[in-house]
């Protein structure tokens, strides 16, 4: 299962709204603890580096660059954080994939 149906199957679209306007930072259910969020990396860690690799690509930097901009980041301290990082990453972009196509209908 992708991430998109994976939200559409596990959260409601007031959630996904959330989520997208709000970004994860601030408590999502499924989300929060670092347990959570490094097995969702691991579950999801191709497509995650798929979109990752697409978004570089269309503001024309490096993977590493991209990540570098994420909520002005300066630095991870260790693997745990950098797999929380990404997770948050995909689920938001997700969200935010989800409540535009909603809306263009």
């Amino acid at each position: 299962m992708n991430i998109k149906q994976y939200l559409l199957d596990n959260y409601e679209m007031t959630e996904i709204k959330d989520i997208a306007e709000h970004g994860c930072s601030g408590g999502i259910g499924g989300f929060i603890y670092y347990h959570e969020t490094n097995k969702f990396h691991d579950d999801h860690e191709d497509e995650i580096w798929d979109m990752l690799h697409d978004d570089a690509q269309d503001q024309g930097c490096t993977t590493i660059e991209l990540i570098a901009q994420f909520n002005g980041q300066k630095d991870v301290g260790s693997i745990n954080q950098f797999k929380n990082l990404l997770c948050w990453y995909a689920v938001e972009r997700e969200a935010n994939t989800i409540i535009n196509e909603t809306e263009e209908v």
